[in-house]
């Protein structure tokens, strides 16, 4: 009654100062203590905006009530408030710190206008699953899963039967509903301007590939085909591209043992026959049937990835890795049209540190340049860089549709080649003799596969991230989506097809990309009018292009390398942001520079892997400490109002707990908290020796909170003094000083881990029991339902006691610090 009492007045004066300064009251009805429920509230609310009233059951307006949610069945008390509206001052509604009489801590409990503020009862875990009726999932076994995913397999359907044609022929689903209206013109123009860009770039590309040019145009038209109808980018202009290229030029030049049937064209590329090796092998391969035989192999590769459903795959390779790779490639790229811009017979090299003995021989052959080719190779340069800087910028802002820059060059370049007899007067490299007309398809060698299926993994994996990563750009710029899985099949297929015509491996091109997309291209018609004018080229116009000096086209490539070269900007960007992901740049650029393109790439995996295993196996740690009056904790380091609360202890780990990184778990709770529960067992087993060793004049009064007091000493509130006689081999008596810390709880807060592995079960019940003979509770705060479930699996819950495991940190702190006032006070339960 004398508790009810003081309570009742004590409302009356909060309520009395709610209403002078314009806050809503609020009335808390419960069947529990409400001393207990006023310690709840002034827990999370201002004194002055809460009023607990002992046994009221309705409110009136006249109490000045905004919103009073009543108790549940079970007695505990919830409330949803609607406060501070009534004022913008944030210094009026407590926001200074110590500023007059009544305003209690200030700002680390206000709020601004229009706040909520949300009262619920603390909780552990297994009060929450038993208030809130968690209901735990069944989890099926393998057999289960099995059979229910062969069942729903099983399953036909009018619908399911649509479903599975038109997700496996996304042309069944866009053409159907195609609008000409709308986006006829802008696929036409796109057509007509991407095919524009194919003719220079495919014949370029392919002689970086190490083919006859023609090939390249062989790559723009029969996989793009295929891709139409079964890719689900409508954007993305697959065809040549130069990393692709410059990967499979390896595999040619290391298989190629036979000139191509154009002796021309094989010459063009560079003489990359060995002419004795040939003679001695019975089995002879040109370099168009070598890399049929890589896109076949590459395409059963990513035919097989769709299978496994492995569309995901991509997320392995980061985009720093990615920037590195390509950016290292380019070098490579720019190192083996070196030989056609001066005009210089260099010999090609294979294996680690190629690019090395190359530049060795272009230095030691640099004087016996062809100067002709050199002249031709800087204008074109400069044409197409005064292009690109000047006039293309220009032209951007009078219309959509660019200047095909890159096929007058060409024109340019046949036509003088024509009429100045280049190839005869000033030995100048040309493309040699192009055929008319579309292939008939031929078998690739079979028997080659099986020695390229580590280097076709890898040209698959760069070219299916690099196309995948480009038709996510675009499905999000223009909201729609692409399917991972389908990509691979689309990319498979494409390849596959198209080897049976002569051609090289496939991925989409980002400068034609970007320009199908800026000139207007809607759908994948932009592809289909694109092959017609291929067919044209092929059929009537590809001999024009016989005279055209290669010194040219290793212009283009050159030119175009440019946005590659820029990358070496996401460098200088991320090392100010992650100097471990500037460490996944640097490795996979220096190792495609100095070893070897595909070396390169296997050494920036690793490096991403480790990376990664680094920063799951060493997460942030931190020390939290409460804002007074809210229910947030905070690093103590990094916030100066949040406050340690002397008895407890709360330890923050930012990541997962798993094998790797229990020892580190272990470690750093030790060491941010200061509580290495074997040193605490140790002192406190040395203090029970020595008082039972020592006279009962000189041994020390223990008290309630851990302090000692002995006679002409003062009361130590955080040390443990006990004085004792040391007899040991004849010294001197000395005091002996022994530390214990007062912190009675120690709480992990788990908020940030995602997880945890069956190690970390383990540690957590061996943690419990070290700090449980120490004499320190060890809880669990916050921890989510994923890690819930691996520590019931764990049988970690059987010896952690759920009363020890909370559902948020604020819960921890209230009901432990709770639990220690009770005992304090015999019994009755205290303020906070």
């Amino acid at each position: 009654m004398v508790i009810d009492w003081l309570i009742f007045v004590e409302s009356q004066i909060t309520h009395t100062r709610a209403k002078q300064r314009g806050f809503p009251a609020i009335y808390i009805r419960s069947e529990l203590n409400t001393f207990i429920c006023r310690q709840a509230f002034q827990q999370v609310l201002p004194p002055y905006c809460c009023q607990t009233m002992a046994g009221r059951d309705l409110t009136s307006e006249d109490d000045g009530i905004e919103e009073t949610v009543l108790l549940s069945e079970t007695g505990a008390c919830g409330t949803i408030v609607r406060g501070m509206e009534q004022t913008n001052d944030y210094n009026e509604a407590g926001g200074g710190v110590g500023d007059g009489e009544d305003r209690g801590v200030g700002n680390a409990g206000a709020g601004s206008a229009g706040d909520f503020c949300v009262v619920r009862p603390a909780l552990t875990v297994s009060q929450r699953a038993r208030d809130y009726h968690y209901q735990p999932q069944d989890k099926p076994g393998f057999a289960k899963t099995v059979q229910k995913k062969v069942r729903d397999s099983c399953v036909c359907s009018g619908s399911c039967l649509k479903t599975a044609i038109t997700s496996k022929l996304p042309i069944l689903t866009w053409l159907p509903t195609y609008n000409p209206r709308q986006s006829l013109l802008g696929d036409i123009i796109a057509g007509v301007t991407v095919a524009i860009m194919h003719i220079p770039q495919g014949m370029a590309y392919a002689l970086l590939a190490g083919l006859p040019p023609i090939t390249g145009l062989y790559m723009a038209f029969f996989p793009l085909l295929v891709y139409s109808i079964l890719g689900t980018s409508r954007h993305c202009s697959m065809g040549t591209f130069a990393v692709v290229c410059l990967m499979t030029r390896k595999v040619v030049e290391e298989m190629a043992t036979a000139p191509d049937k154009h002796p021309t064209a094989a010459s063009s590329v560079g003489d990359l026959i060995d002419n004795t090796t040939a003679a001695a092998n019975p089995l002879t391969y040109t370099p168009v049937q070598v890399s049929a035989a890589v896109a076949l192999m590459i395409g059963i590769v990513q035919v097989i990835l769709g299978l496994l459903q492995l569309g995901s795959l991509c997320v392995f390779l980061s985009d720093m890795l990615v920037s590195g790779f390509t950016t290292g490639a380019a070098v490579h790229v720019m190192t083996s049209q070196i030989k056609y811009l001066f005009g210089l017979k260099v010999q090609g090299y294979n294996g680690p540190l190629k690019i090395i003995y190359t530049y060795k021989d272009i230095i030691s052959q640099v004087l016996h340049a062809n100067p002709a080719a050199m002249v031709i190779s800087g204008l074109t340069i400069a044409t197409l860089a005064f292009n690109n800087e000047v006039l293309k910028p220009w032209v951007r802002t009078k219309t959509k549709i660019p200047v095909p820059i890159e096929l007058l060059v060409v024109i340019g370049g046949t036509v003088a080649s024509y009429f100045g007899h280049l190839n005869d007067n000033y030995n100048i490299r040309i493309v040699g003799e192009i055929p008319t007309g579309i292939p008939s398809p031929t078998l690739p060698p079979f028997e080659l596969l099986p020695r390229m299926v580590v280097d076709s993994i890898v040209i698959s994996i760069v070219a299916y991230t690099v196309s995948y990563s480009m038709s996510k750009i675009f499905a999000k710029r223009h909201n729609y989506q692409v399917d991972a899985t389908q990509e691979l099949y689309a990319l498979g297929l494409s390849n596959v097809f198209g080897s049976f015509f002569g051609c090289g491996p496939i991925a989409a091109s980002l400068s034609r990309s970007l320009i199908q997309e800026a000139v207007g291209g809607v759908t994948q018609i932009t592809s289909f009018i694109c092959c017609g004018i291929i067919v044209l080229v092929l059929l009537f116009i590809g001999p024009v292009f016989e005279t055209l000096p290669n010194c040219v086209l290793s212009s283009i490539i050159v030119v175009a390398l440019k946005g590659m070269f820029l990358q070496v900007n996401d460098l200088k960007r991320i090392w100010k942001v992650s100097r471990m992901d500037a460490t996944i740049w640097l490795s996979s650029f220096l190792g495609v520079v100095i070893i070897d393109i595909d070396y390169g790439l296997l050494i920036g995996i690793i490096v991403s892997l480790l990376v990664l295993l680094c920063r799951s196996q060493q997460p942030k740690t931190a020390r939290f400490g409460h804002i007074a009056n809210t229910d947030l904790y905070l690093d103590v380091a990094k916030y100066s109002s949040a406050v340690e609360i002397p008895s407890v202890s709360i330890f923050h780990f930012g990541g997962p707990v798993h094998f790797a990184n229990i020892e580190y778990f272990r470690t750093q709770l030790e060491t941010v908290t200061g509580l290495n529960p074997s040193i605490i067992s140790d002192k406190k087993n040395i203090l029970e020796k020595a008082q039972t060793s020592e006279d009962d004049t000189h041994q020390p009064n223990m008290e309630a909170n851990g302090s000692v007091t002995s006679e002409g000493h003062e009361k130590e509130p955080n040390k443990l003094v006990m004085l004792f006689k040391n007899m040991k081999n004849g010294k001197k008596p000395k005091d002996l000083t022994i530390s214990i810390p007062e912190t009675k709880h120690i709480i992990i807060e788990m908020s940030s881990v995602s997880y945890i592995d069956s190690s970390a079960g383990k540690l957590l019940i061996q943690l419990y029991k070290d700090y449980n003979a120490a004499g320190i509770s060890f809880s669990l705060a916050a921890s989510s339902e994923n890690v819930l479930d691996t520590l019931e699996e764990c049988e970690a819950t059987k010896v952690i006691p759920p009363e020890h495991i909370f559902h948020s940190t604020h819960d921890a702190v209230t009901i432990l610090t709770s639990m220690d006032s009770s005992a304090t006070a015999g019994g009755n339960s205290t303020k906070l």
